[in-house]
């Protein structure tokens, strides 16, 4: 998908699950963050768009920036999603190196990001409506793992 595309689904569920604003632009930032494996020379769509990646990312960020833990997960996983939707796919469970995917459609397809965008419209409609997802559990991992990571004087 487009980094565009990825921004907006990453911030249309930070939305929905009631972040902040600041979280949500977070999100957004985090939502493009998988994409660097370009930059890294690491092999596109691999490591960065892992499970693996989206839990180390989480609980890392959990320990030292407890307020970006969840945008960082919901960048990461919603990045991971769209990409599920190229022919490529991801390799979800690095280092496993079989890629999942969902669809067949090209990461500039007008079908598949039209798909992201109107399911990033959806989910702030619902959010509008007054439906949405409470995180409380998440943030409770958050907090969990943030003061163990004190205990052991990481910050």
């Amino acid at each position: 998908m487009l980094r565009r595309t990825h921004a907006l689904f990453a911030m249309s569920v930070a939305v929905f699950l009631r972040l902040t604003p600041s979280q949500v632009v977070a999100s957004a930032f985090f939502g493009i963050i998988s994409d660097m494996d370009h930059t890294l020379g690491l092999r596109h769509r691999g490591f960065t768009h892992s499970l693996l990646f989206a839990f180390l990312g989480f609980v890392a960020t959990s320990a030292l920036f407890p307020n970006l833990a969840i945008p960082v997960l919901t960048g990461i996983t919603t990045h991971i999603f769209a990409d599920m939707l190229n022919p490529e796919g991801v390799e979800l469970f690095y280092p496993a190196r079989r890629n999942y995917r969902i669809l067949k459609l090209r990461f500039d397809s007008k079908l598949g990001n039209g798909l992201i965008v109107a399911l990033s419209v959806f989910l702030v409609v619902l959010r509008l409506r007054g439906y949405s997802v409470d995180v409380g559990m998440l943030k409770a991992v958050v907090n969990f793992i943030h003061d163990q990571a004190l205990k052991l004087g990481l910050r």
